[in-house]
Formats: structure tokens, sequence, C-alpha cells
């Protein structure tokens, strides 16, 4: 994923807290408001609430140009060969090459630095002059699926923590929200902190999940119209991000 998805998944995080938690006597917050609350325009955050509505709030819809190349690849007709399959492109030539998928579908990217990068993560194969589109790349599915409950498990609701305390509430009402500042760790001793950093994080996340379920099954058979709040939870640990100033 790139930073058009991570932008979008921000976009719609910061719109769906907006609405709900800046409205007037119970109702949602208007798209003015919340245009001016977050920079975005209002057509812009009509799009949005409409997918938050849908459910598809944290599923990224914009493709990378990357994503785009490879998937015109493999739908569009121009570029197959004659069994209807991806075809393995000559890099220069005013139809079905290399140089005519870049034009049509990579924007401004040149195209040395697309097929470089295209290379690197193994999605094309340069063998006698011709580009060949990797057979992993040729049915991707099941990785976009997995890859879209990834995004709506870990990064949507961390910004959507991060959007509900910026703006006004403090005590109580603040979102949960614990990190560790950064530490300086020898490169020797990442691979055992790894590990470690692992074996504390399942056990940490198994007790709020154990919390979570007690509460989520406590009025089970009530019979309450009493309406329900989705409530998630998760920790996370990264590496080799840029220190900051000691």
């Amino acid at each position: 994923r790139g930073y058009r998805e991570y932008s979008e998944l921000s976009k719609a995080a910061f719109v769906a807290v907006a609405a709900s938690d800046y409205g007037v006597h119970g109702r949602p917050t208007n798209a003015s408001r919340i245009s001016a609350m977050t920079g975005l325009t209002r057509k812009e955050v009509s799009r949005i609430r409409a997918r938050i509505q849908d459910g598809d709030a944290a599923v990224t819809e914009r493709a990378t140009p990357l994503k785009e190349v490879i998937e015109a690849w493999r739908c569009n007709d121009e570029f197959h060969d004659d069994d209807g399959q991806p075809a393995a492109l000559p890099l220069s030539g005013e139809r079905g090459s290399f140089r005519s998928l870049i034009r049509q579908f990579a924007g401004d990217i040149p195209e040395g630095a697309m097929r470089k990068e295209l290379q690197r993560i193994g999605a094309a194969e340069l063998i006698d002059d011709r580009l060949h589109l990797s057979p992993q790349q040729q049915d991707d599915e099941q990785g976009e699926l997995q890859m879209a409950e990834q995004l709506r498990a870990g990064p949507y609701p961390l910004l959507a923590v991060l959007a509900h305390n910026e703006q006004a509430y403090r005590g109580s009402q603040a979102w949960p929200l614990e990190t560790i500042g950064q530490k300086s760790i020898r490169k020797s001793d990442i691979s055992r902190v790894r590990k470690l950093v692992a074996v504390r994080l399942r056990a940490a996340t198994t007790t709020i999940a154990d919390l979570l379920d007690a509460y989520a099954t406590l009025h089970v058979g009530e019979g309450t119209d009493e309406p329900m709040v989705s409530v998630s939870a998760g920790v996370y640990y990264s590496e080799g991000l840029p220190l900051k100033d000691e």
C-alpha cells in the first residue's frame, strides 16, 4: 500500500469522528462544518460519508500508479497475447509495449523508474528485452482482501483515535492511547527484542480481548433496544523510524 491509501484512511477517520462527535442536539455534523474542521471540500466529505454509511470506510479505493499499471497489464487487451493472457512486453513501441502501458497508466512516472520498481517488488521480470508479468501478480485478489482486513484492524482505528483526541476531549471522554517513546537499541539485539515484544503484545491483547468479550456478552438475551457501539483496541511495534532529536 502507498500514500494514497493511507491518505484515504486518514480522511475517512477524521470525517467519521467529526460527523459523530460534533453534531448539534444529537444530529450528525453537516458537511459544511466537517469541511471547515478537516480542510476537505464538501464534495469530498460527502463522498467519504457515503462510504462510511456503506461500511466501506476502511476499504481504500484509490490505486497507486504501480497497481494501476499491473491492473491494466492484466485486464487491457492491448497488453495481452493471442491467448488473452498478459503478454511479455517489448520495452518500446507505439502499442502493446511497456512504454505504451506507462504512458497510459503511470501518470508522470518515468518508464525506467516504474520498470525498476516492478522488478524490485517481484511483479515483473526482464528477459531478452521483454518485460514479463510475474505469475503471482496475476491473481492477487486474496492478498488484497487480507490487506483490506489489516487496514480495518490496524491503521484505521488508530487514525480514528488520533482524530477523536485531537480536537476537544480530555479526561474521561478521551479514547485511551498509550505509546512508548523511541529507544535506541543495538542492531545485534533487535531480533531478540522483537521476539520478546511479540510475546508481551500477545499477552496484552489477549487480556484486552477477554475484557471486551466479557462486555460483549454481558447483556445477551436481555432484549434491550439500547444502541450498540463498536469497540476495538490494538498494540503495535515498529523498527527503523527516524529518532527524534535528543
